[in-house]
């Protein structure tokens, strides 16, 4: 049994081993839309609701490294990806399209804990003046060319009255983490649902890519992450149902 929120170790293949990649089916053929998501139980994985599409079926990929190869090796450590099937999404029933941006999705089987498969600890508290490290396969700012390894982003944290400032004309509601600002140094399309990280003595899910700025990476303009600890009720009143 391992425990939430510890890594196997400092290598970058074993780093974010809860991280996934959701997988979308229609007509039996792979679709093309990049999402991630965080495994928080054996059963269990945490997305962003807009990560829910229009798809007959869905799959999550775990213990995934570099997208391009079937087995993933680094420095002599290497690792083979499992897909396990989604059975039942969640959806928070205030989810309008913007706000309130989280589900919860059910996997029909047990996910095989691994150095490579782990999931992470919900959150304990609100976060305060934290930086966090985000990670997926998104597009890399400036490049507008998607990562086919998982990055690793380090995000500090912003006031919520200064991202309030800095999203004049934009309605953001207390139940969102802001992080970024800096220049180059961004979530991006692609990574939305994926964990933002916060390393206590374990490591906790702080928050869910969500959205940003048109252009990704721009100075002054933090991302906007789905604080998870504002939602754990209703997180725990869903993975209590299985």
């Amino acid at each position: 049994m391992h425990p939430c929120g510890v890594e196997a170790s400092s290598s970058l293949i074993h780093h974010n081993p809860w991280l996934v990649l959701l997988e979308y089916y229609r007509r039996g053929s792979m679709v093309d839309i990049r999402c991630g998501g965080t495994l928080i139980s054996k059963r269990h994985v945490i997305t962003a609701a807009h990560c829910i599409k229009r798809v007959d079926m869905y799959k999550v990929r775990l213990g995934e490294y570099d997208l391009r190869t079937e087995e993933d090796c680094v420095d002599g450590v290497c690792s083979v990806a499992r897909s396990i099937e989604i059975v039942d999404v969640a959806i928070h029933p205030k989810y309008n399209g913007s706000s309130h941006d989280i589900a919860v999705l059910t996997l029909g089987s047990d996910a095989p804990y691994t150095d490579f498969i782990r999931p992470i600890c919900l959150p304990t508290a609100t976060p305060r003046n934290v930086t966090f490290t985000a990670a997926g396969w998104g597009e890399i700012p400036r490049i507008s060319e998607y990562s086919e390894i998982k990055k690793i982003i380090p995000l500090p944290q912003w006031k919520w009255t200064d991202c309030q400032n800095a999203y004049q004309g934009t309605e953001l509601l207390h139940d969102v983490i802001c992080a970024g600002g800096e220049e180059g140094v961004d979530t991006c399309n692609g990574d939305s649902g994926g964990p933002l990280v916060e390393y206590k003595e374990r490591a906790e899910l702080a928050g869910l890519t969500s959205k940003g700025f048109t252009v990704c990476g721009t100075e002054g303009k933090p991302g906007i992450y789905t604080s998870v600890f504002t939602y754990l009720d209703w997180v725990n009143d869903v993975m209590d149902k299985v």
